[in-house]
């Protein structure tokens, strides 16, 4: 769910998806999740398939799994009023419909409508009846067979076509779990009830599985049920700069799990503006590109070979920082603090943080300030009091003042709050390829701190239940005659798989040495030598490496002048 997701209305027929899955893999472009749009459905008729577009959705859907990509479908809320098909038919005989107030089913336009065949009007679950969030929650059983990974809810504020309102009529009747009343008291909570009740259903339907859920209409609470997007957006730099602002201000009303369409959905983004959106979109908490029927293609090798390699760096950054990325979103779980959090919340005190739209902080530790203006050569940013290292040269700057930047197309300026402590890993092209590859920690030289790495197996409930691990890492106040870095053991029975503990710092010099556990000096290693050894160290400019089994066990290390 965090890594990168490839989206587009619609990508169609299942030749299409293949050919887009196989781009990824062969051109070496990390991602994770293909979506699928209206098209795979028959008539835009939610939990269906077109079986001349995708004959055999089971199939694709397991060889692009063996490619290392999950495949989460769209469902939206209209269900087409089609006698003999029987989700319209439960849910006609259950009571589970949106009625008017004269008692008969509410019927109006949707997508269905729209369909080249056998077009026809929808009908709407009462999602505030809880019979009916049921009803509705096991309907994805059929898709969930199939393996899909998780359900997109759009079109779920609720929207009706050809009203002027765009929604349903204030009138119509709910069952407001017993309490009856109409469209002016549900109308607000729709999206929300929806959202549940697919979590409730494939939560009920795979009881071990953390359902995924997306959805372009919530409200207050709907963090617990659903990733949020605002919709569609244009392929405009006012747009891109105007998703800064939108994600902050959702992460400062409880919505922590938020992105925006990169690259714009309406319209055609130039070369710059895609890759400047995508570089944005790494610190998206939810990254996903996606693009309208009729645009021109928007993946990220469509703007030719010089872009799409800074796409592909830009998109494997997102990969390297995933360790740190899961870490601040369990965070966000626990305490609703956002992971892509406005400058003001990370620094109170400061007024030069108040109304700052163009610059953010991930995470207490990264300050992240993009480009989000078209041929810029420099940008300015404000480092707020306290020392701050350039995460790409490891430069220590002083805070409190603003700075200009030099940039190029390649740039995303990234800084690192001294004393942080971030969790990294090499470059994969799917989560799925995570396990047993090096946790690396880099250390940015500050006051002491203690900082936290957490891990579990990133799918089931079983974190719930014990099976996480935690670890706390506390590294020295910097000296400049040694840095000492304790790992503790860790808490929980969760364990990953073998691996490589890799730690580095900014370093003036070369170490006398370095010593591990029990006063025992690890080797010095050649850059070339280095990957292929158990242990050892070494100087990669200007940084000190170090090397070492990740045991899970309580791991001293100290570099001394």
């Amino acid at each position: 769910a965090l890594g990168y997701h490839q989206c587009r209305y619609s990508y169609y027929p299942d030749s299409r998806v293949r050919f887009v899955a196989h781009n990824f893999r062969e051109r070496r472009i990390p991602a994770d999740v293909i979506w699928l749009d209206i098209h795979y459905q028959d008539g835009y008729n939610p939990f269906t398939w077109d079986a001349e577009r995708f004959p055999d959705p089971p199939g694709l859907i397991a060889d692009l799994r063996r490619l290392g990509l999950r495949t989460v479908p769209i469902v939206d809320p209209h269900p087409k009023k089609q006698p003999g098909w029987a989700p319209y038919d439960s849910g006609l005989a259950g009571g589970h419909l949106v009625k008017n107030p004269d008692g008969s089913v509410y019927e109006a336009p949707v997508w269905p409508s729209q369909a080249e065949k056998n077009p026809g009007a929808s009908v709407f679950p009462d999602f505030s009846k809880p019979a009916a969030r049921e009803w509705w929650g096991g309907l994805y059983a059929p898709l969930l067979k199939a393996g899909v990974a998780g359900i997109w809810n759009d079109m779920n504020e609720p929207a009706v076509f050809d009203t002027a309102s765009g929604t349903m009529p204030l009138t119509v009747r709910h069952d407001n779990e017993g309490q009856p009343t109409d469209h002016r008291e549900i109308h607000n909570v729709y999206g929300l009830l929806m959202t549940r009740a697919t979590y409730e259903g494939l939560l009920r339907l795979q009881p071990n599985s953390r359902p995924f859920i997306l959805s372009r209409a919530s409200f207050a609470g709907g963090q617990r049920y659903s990733a949020l997007w605002p919709g569609d957006n244009v392929s405009d730099w006012s747009h891109l700069r105007g998703s800064i602002s939108t994600l902050m201000g959702m992460g400062l009303s409880g919505m922590s799990f938020v992105g925006s369409d990169i690259g714009g959905f309406a319209e055609t983004p130039s070369a710059e503006l895609y890759t400047r959106w995508l570089q944005a979109g790494v610190f998206y908490p939810f990254m996903r590109s996606h693009s309208a029927l009729g645009t021109p293609d928007q993946e990220p090798w469509s703007f030719g070979t010089v872009h799409e390699a800074l796409n592909r760096r830009a998109i494997e950054l997102r990969y390297e920082l995933l360790p740190y990325i899961y870490n601040v979103m369990r965070e966000a779980s626990l305490t609703g603090v956002p992971a892509m959090r406005a400058m003001l919340l990370e620094f109170p005190d400061d007024p030069n943080t108040y109304g700052m739209e163009d610059q953010f902080m991930f995470g207490s530790d990264l300050l992240v300030a993009p480009v989000l203006r078209e041929g810029l050569a420099e940008r300015e940013v404000y480092l707020p009091k306290g020392d701050w290292f350039d995460f790409w040269t490891g430069a220590r700057h002083q805070g409190g003042t603003r700075i200009r930047v030099p940039v190029t197309l390649a740039s995303i300026p990234i800084f690192v709050r001294a004393g942080a402590a971030l969790f990294t890993q090499p470059v994969v092209q799917h989560t799925g390829e995570m396990p047993g590859r090096p946790l690396h920690l880099k250390i940015y030289p500050g006051p002491q701190r203690v900082a936290t790495i957490y891990e579990d197996d990133g799918e089931t409930l079983d974190y719930t239940r014990g099976g996480s691990t935690e670890r706390q890492v506390t590294i020295a106040a910097a000296d400049r005659a040694r840095q000492s870095v304790d790992i503790a053991p860790p808490s929980g029975s969760y364990r990953p798989a073998a691996r490589s503990l890799i730690i580095s710092m900014p370093w003036e010099g070369e170490p006398a040495r370095v010593v591990a556990g029990n006063d025992q000096a690890l080797p010095r290693r050649t850059p070339g030598a280095f990957e292929s050894e158990a242990s050892g160290w070494t100087i990669d400019r200007g940084w000190v490496v170090i090397k070492h089994p990740d045991t899970f066990g309580p791991i001293r290390i100290v570099i001394e002048r």
